[in-house]
């Protein structure tokens, strides 16, 4: 699997070179840059988000998990095992009913805070706000140089979403 990622990766880089080749030389920095800055920002993301789920595992904030079967079954986990429920079928109004108490009872204002002190750790671990600050250096460093191009520098940082994008097709784990 690690192969397949570099490889995708490297493929990604590798068209950016080419393309700047063809394009010219501002966007071959350019290009260069923001996809090296997007690849550090999403490796750190990665670093960030695994240390907060794994401190999580530890204190065993995070349930154990269901069979596939279930999750398949009662996506949403609207029936419990607990309770003796008889199979029945729903008629669409009492299915729109579930459905809507359920969905208030997972969303609103409560439930998304909830959700925003959850991943804090991970959204403002240091790892990830360095690379933040290190992206927003380097584009200093080539708008001080005049080297800076908006457009080859988007198509940099938007190699590495579109790249894993691709890479999602080549893994089906």
């Amino acid at each position: 699997m690690k192969t397949k990622v570099s490889f995708v990766y490297l493929g990604a880089s590798i068209f950016l070179i080419l393309l700047s080749v063809v394009m010219g030389g501002k966007w071959l920095i350019n290009t260069q840059v923001a996809f090296i800055c997007s690849m550090i920002i999403v490796f750190a993301s990665f670093l960030s988000y695994r240390g907060m789920i794994e401190k999580r595992l530890e204190n065993g904030e995070i349930p154990e998990q269901r069979d596939e079967l279930d999750k398949i079954d009662d996506k949403y986990e609207l029936f419990s095992e607990d309770e003796n429920i008889e199979e029945k079928e729903l008629s669409k109004e009492e299915f729109v009913a579930l459905y809507k108490k359920e969905r208030k009872k997972n969303s609103g204002i409560k439930q998304s805070f909830a959700n925003l002190l959850q991943s804090g750790g991970g959204v403002f671990n240091p790892f990830r706000l360095l690379a933040y600050a290190f992206l927003c250096v380097a584009m200093l460093f080539l708008i001080r140089n005049e080297l800076f191009s908006a457009i080859p520098f988007l198509v940099g940082i938007g190699a590495v979403p579109v790249s894993s994008m691709v890479l999602g097709f080549f893994i089906r784990e």
